[in-house]
């Protein structure tokens, strides 16, 4: 007889499967008696988990971007119902990705199946209505910023703070270099899922003055992106294609034009100035522009946004015109020209790296342990 207890992990975005990977291998460590199956991506593919869906298929953002890919989507919610109805696993760890994720927790309690919520939705940001409702459907949340924890528990005590992943990565505690010693004028980075790619890279692009003899390179986030650069860049930008696991040539950008998410937090943990840059469908920008609460989109914005008033620390441009576009240009050059500018958004950083790394109380692995227990 097997007594293993087995838990269902679902993480349907490229930062969100990092993360899911990591818990993985963080409570195996404690707990080897485990068996893992997973919805996930190329980190939860590496493993122990069983494979049982990858959700690159269905890594979306926008509300005219997610009807597109409505029948994958609901496939796939199907699927994750079918699995928890036919093994009715010990625990099931939701790592971010909300929508999908609140449907499974609520699909879960007609089977008393215990859920933990990781990485917390931003209802503080754009839907704080829904708050008590998705505290309701979930056993316990676990947030990775401080400001999150006292945001949730005006709705349940069942949250715990447990620090960001990113403070913990010696990789890029170990790789900040000095301005003068990076070697790659510019990195761009466009996202990870397949309609922020489509949506931003050429914006990015048009933004790059073509006049200057700039060493630039494209990141991307895994091989389905990099497959999507390969069809929508003309042949010789192929050569400027670089993987976002490469932290030393992250770390050897001068600067960079980034889309909005948790590469900008690793950007600034390694001190490269940025610019965020974000396009959406017309129509989805419209409904976001009628949702969203917060003056800004950049987690490294959101999370100092109290300590700094209403300058942002970096510039963010959201649906850029021609003359934002312009304004990009000449940012870029005065991120290259001038120090004391420069300096002023590194020493912003500093700031977000001490926030960043405040010593979390629970361990994810615990929290998650502890609710395999019975009561």
């Amino acid at each position: 007889m097997n007594d293993k207890k087995n838990i269902f992990v679902i993480a349907g975005e490229s930062s969100g499967d990092q993360h899911a990977a990591n818990y993985i291998y963080e409570h195996l460590e404690m707990n080897p008696d485990l068996s893992f199956a997973a919805f996930g991506q190329a980190e939860v593919k590496k493993t122990p988990a069983k494979l049982i869906y990858d959700t690159e298929k269905i890594s979306v953002i926008g509300i005219v971007e997610v009807i597109s890919k409505y029948k994958e989507i609901s496939n796939a919610l199907n699927l994750a119902k079918g699995y928890i109805k036919d093994n009715k696993p010990d625990l099931i760890v939701l790592v971010d990705y909300i929508e999908f994720n609140l449907k499974i927790a609520r699909y879960a309690k007609q089977f008393n199946i215990p859920t933990l919520f990781y990485i917390a939705p931003q209802a503080w940001a754009w839907r704080e209505k829904r708050a008590q409702g998705f505290m309701n459907a979930i056993n316990h949340l676990a947030v990775i910023f401080p400001f999150e924890e006292k945001f949730f528990k005006k709705y349940s005590n069942n949250v715990s703070y447990v620090g960001h992943p990113l403070s913990k990565r010696k990789d890029l505690q170990n790789n900040i270099k000095d301005y003068e010693d990076r070697t790659i004028d510019l990195g761009i980075f466009p996202g990870s899922r397949e309609s922020e790619i489509k949506n931003n890279i050429h914006t990015m692009l048009d933004c790059v003055q073509k006049n200057k003899n700039e060493i630039i390179r494209i990141f991307y986030a895994n091989q389905t992106s990099k497959d999507l650069l390969i069809k929508l860049l003309p042949n010789s930008y192929h050569k400027y294609l670089v993987s976002g696991k490469d932290i030393e040539s992250i770390s050897n950008c001068k600067k960079a034009l980034c889309a909005s998410g948790t590469i900008t937090l690793e950007l600034a943990m390694l001190n490269v100035p940025m610019i965020i840059v974000y396009k959406l469908s017309y129509i989805s920008f419209l409904i976001m522009k009628c949702l969203v609460k917060v003056k800004y989109i950049g987690l490294v914005n959101l999370i100092l946004g109290d300590e700094m008033g209403s300058l942002p620390i970096i510039n963010e441009y959201i649906q850029p015109s021609y003359s934002d576009q312009v304004d990009i240009m000449v940012e870029l050059n005065k991120i290259d020209t001038d120090q004391v500018y420069r300096n002023n958004m590194t020493s912003n950083y500093e700031k977000l790296r001490d926030k960043l790394s405040t010593k979390s109380i629970k361990n994810i692995a615990i929290i998650a342990d502890n609710l395999l227990k019975p009561t």
